[in-house]
């Protein structure tokens, strides 16, 4: 069962930590998860750094929803997991869809090891991923939080 922000920020050496909910700031994490998403769709760049990008738009919509709803991601062991986790579960997706998100994270976390290599075919299934997930975050942000979204983009 997939832990709430509140639930994963109890937890011993949380990488979470309360800060106020910031219009300002969650547009522009949800800014940099638009680029991000451009960035990983561009074939002139090579698969890894694509790769790259594809979790990174992840994250930064993952980091957007933490701070609309009052947490921020320290640097801490597991921050991505942690803000990963409460999002999907503050968004009411599934579980499997968890994993499929998962599964950029770990890209990201073995890509570090000798002869680790990402094919464009792997690309564009992370793609498959991600794009609906930002999508979903929007309808979410729309629903949930469209005042603190009003009041960012006005800043």
């Amino acid at each position: 069962m997939l832990k709430s922000f509140q639930a994963l920020a109890a937890e011993p050496d949380s990488a979470l930590k309360p800060q106020a909910a910031n219009g300002r700031d969650v547009v522009q994490w949800l800014k940099q998860a638009h680029t991000k998403l451009e960035d990983a769709r561009q074939t002139a760049i090579s698969a890894g750094t694509r790769m790259d990008a594809a979790w990174d738009a992840v994250l930064m919509a993952c980091l957007a929803v933490a701070c609309a709803e009052g947490w921020r991601a320290t640097s801490e062991k597991g921050h991505r997991a942690v803000v990963l986790e409460g999002t999907v579960q503050a968004l009411g997706l599934s579980e499997p869809r968890h994993d499929e998100l998962d599964t950029l994270r770990d890209w990201r976390n073995r890509k570090y090891r000798a002869g680790f290599a990402v094919h464009a075919s792997e690309v564009e299934e992370a793609l498959q991923w991600v794009a609906p997930f930002l999508t979903e975050v929007a309808h979410w942000f729309h629903e949930q939080h469209s005042k603190l979204m009003k009041q960012g983009l006005a800043l």
